[in-house]
């Protein structure tokens, strides 16, 4: 197996299949193949054919979207463009061999898809451009849900607590989320409320939602988590229960108000890194300023709305709404009224510049931000300030010094935070601090 492929590496596949059908099925083809050989490779289903041909992609398309209704959209020639138009025998060899090199299968017991979700944004240039497909990397992923995921585990229980990422691309934030509410134990607690493995993983279900323009998008995050039940409960998909809802919908979260996953004040956490580009469509531009006139002013980044809308989709008072986005409204007019009158209705908790690390992907000066959906409460707002930026491109970019520092800092003031939240349950319960 060679090096992890390159960015030219994945556009040179793209051109190959592209001799043969247009940029989309030829995307398409690429990444369907790798779809394919992870289901084959993990043995998510017994009855699945060995591909050898494209013929044989499409069988075994066809297989996985009968596995299950949240897999139905893979036989749709809508969403899977394979079903459309056909490549050669020689370029289908080509694309095989290319997966061969560069496998996207997962090491280790747990079947999460990371790298089939790396693959298709690698694949997209569509994808990447006109609707932003930009993976979170789950070091990040994981610091946003233990500031909004956890304290929503924490006062909701995990057969209640709901969660959603309204940008949710192959769903790179839902795939640690699920697992946080499957593998939940109650602090003090881990002997007494035992559940099932096949419980823990149906309320992670339960719990975890998604929306994504991308119809491809979001049948791949449909897929991975049910690859991740399948495996963690040492069955195929075809053995996961039809009932069990794959909570992932395609629908324009800023627009659609149709689609019952975006029902506003619903979610005990709501986590996303949404797009930061601006809209190219005029009329689609037009639209979205009529519905979020309080943010979508001048040259807007589409950051604001998607703001907006992440703490409209919060429970009233105790949602919490964690986001890593763009910093650019901080520095230009089209942030003013975000700024000044936005922004100062709701309970800003944390405000972390991440503008100084290397986040593979991201361009864009970023930054962290944790709100409580209320007015503020106190006086207090916990600001990590960038001092530095990243000396060089660290070996992995989840132990960059930068992100280290914040990662530090984060949890030692959590850790804090808990223990004086602790001391005081126990001055009011017993009239004194505990003892040392």
């Amino acid at each position: 197996m060679s090096a992890t492929p390159s960015a030219r590496d994945y556009e040179r596949l793209v051109q190959d299949l592209g001799r043969d059908v247009v940029p989309r099925a030829a995307v398409s083809w690429a990444h369907t193949v790798a779809l394919v050989q992870h289901a084959q490779h993990h043995g998510l289903l017994d009855d699945i054919p060995f591909a050898s041909s494209p013929a044989g992609t499409r069988k075994a398309l066809e297989v996985l979207a009968d596995a299950h209704p949240a897999l139905e959209p893979l036989a749709d020639p809508q969403v899977v463009p394979v079903w459309a138009s056909t490549v050669s025998q020689v370029a289908w060899e080509r694309t095989a061999e290319f997966w061969a090199r560069h496998p996207v299968t997962d090491d280790g017991p747990r079947v999460d898809g990371y790298a089939l979700g790396d693959a298709y944004q690698a694949l997209s240039a569509e994808a990447r451009k006109s609707r932003a497909l930009c993976q979170t990397p789950p070091w990040i992923a994981d610091l946003l849900l233990k500031l909004a995921l956890e304290p929503g585990l924490e006062e909701a229980g995990p057969d209640r607590v709901r969660m959603i990422d309204p940008s949710c691309g192959t769903g790179h934030i839902l795939m640690p989320a699920f697992h946080s509410v499957r593998a939940y134990r109650p602090c003090g607690r881990a002997a007494a409320g035992y559940v099932s493995a096949e419980r823990s993983v149906e309320r992670g279900l339960e719990a975890v939602c998604g929306v994504d323009l991308d119809p491809y998008a979001a049948v791949l995050a449909r897929y991975r988590l049910l690859a991740a039940a399948a495996s963690i409960l040492g069955r195929r998909i075809d053995q996961i229960p039809a009932s069990w809802l794959v909570q992932v919908a395609c629908a324009d979260s800023l627009l659609d108000t149709a689609e019952p996953l975006l029902r506003r004040g619903s979610y005990h956490a709501v986590v996303g890194n949404p797009p930061y580009i601006t809209v190219a469509d005029a009329a689609v531009r037009n639209q979205i300023r009529a519905a979020y006139p309080q943010v979508a002013t001048g040259k807007y980044s589409l950051a604001l709305p998607f703001c907006q809308l992440m703490f409209e989709l919060a429970l009233p008072g105790t949602g919490r709404i964690a986001q890593l986005t763009t910093n650019s409204w901080m520095k230009r007019e089209y942030g003013r009224r975000f700024v000044e009158e936005y922004l100062p209705a709701w309970d800003a908790q944390w405000i972390i510049d991440t503008s100084g690390c290397y986040i593979p992907g991201h361009g864009t000066p970023t930054v962290i931000m944790l709100h409580q959906a209320r007015r503020p409460h106190g006086d207090t707002v916990t600001v990590i300030r960038g001092n530095k930026g990243e000396p060089r491109i660290p070996d992995g970019p989840s132990q960059g010094l930068v992100w280290r520092a914040i990662e530090e800092e984060v949890h030692f003031r959590l850790a804090l935070d808990r223990f004086r939240r602790g001391a005081e349950d126990h001055r009011r319960a017993h009239g004194t601090p505990p003892g040392p």
